[in-house]
């Protein structure tokens, strides 16, 4: 019975060996962790503009895309036995990353990713897709790697179009949100 005391006792030292004392108090990350050595980037040291310059987007390296389909809607209303005209305007906005190396984040204050504005004239705003919508305030990512593209569709009624809109041309316009610079512009006829 006593080899079972001692046996007990040695493995009670044995197991208290296994913890470490780690004191708050006491620097345990090592000094070469913290201070690399040359002008080597550390999660530690932190070099706030060299973060700041990785996480930078240049807009060159986008190019936006827009298709209409139909690309000419009529301002009358179509005859009864026209059941084949489209009563909607497809527009599809494409982003592509043109950089053939790096990759980027764009980040969105809310939901919206893009907005539509289709003008007649330099000052005749017809329609703009925002101004009846409402967005989750909720902050959003679109990851793009090189080479890829995000694409977006919206099917806007042709009734609020043609009711403001005079015959001849009109210019339909895609940005991306919170990324103005990167836009696209496609040209929309009106025939009478």
């Amino acid at each position: 019975m006593k080899w079972l005391h001692h046996l007990l006792l040695a493995a009670g030292i044995a197991s208290s060996s296994l913890a470490q004392d780690i004191n708050p108090s006491r620097q345990v990350v090592p000094n070469r962790f913290i201070n690399p050595p040359g002008k080597r980037f550390s999660i530690f040291s932190g070099d706030p503009e060299r973060v700041q310059r990785a996480n930078e987007i240049n807009l060159g390296d986008f190019k936006g895309k827009i298709s209409l389909t139909p690309a000419s809607i009529a301002k009358t209303p179509p005859a009864a036995d026209q059941t084949d005209a489209p009563a909607t305007l497809k527009v599809t906005f494409l982003v592509k990353n043109t950089s053939g190396k790096k990759s980027y984040t764009l980040s969105f204050p809310d939901s919206q990713r893009y907005d539509i504005a289709i003008s007649q004239g330099q000052e005749r705003l017809l329609y703009l897709w925002s101004a009846d919508k409402l967005f989750e305030q909720k902050i959003g990512v679109s990851f793009l790697n090189p080479n890829e593209v995000l694409s977006w569709t919206e099917n806007i009624p042709i009734e609020k179009i043609v009711n403001q809109a005079a015959p001849g041309t009109c210019d339909v316009k895609v940005s991306l949100a919170n990324y103005p610079e990167i836009t696209a512009t496609a040209t929309l006829t009106i025939t009478p």
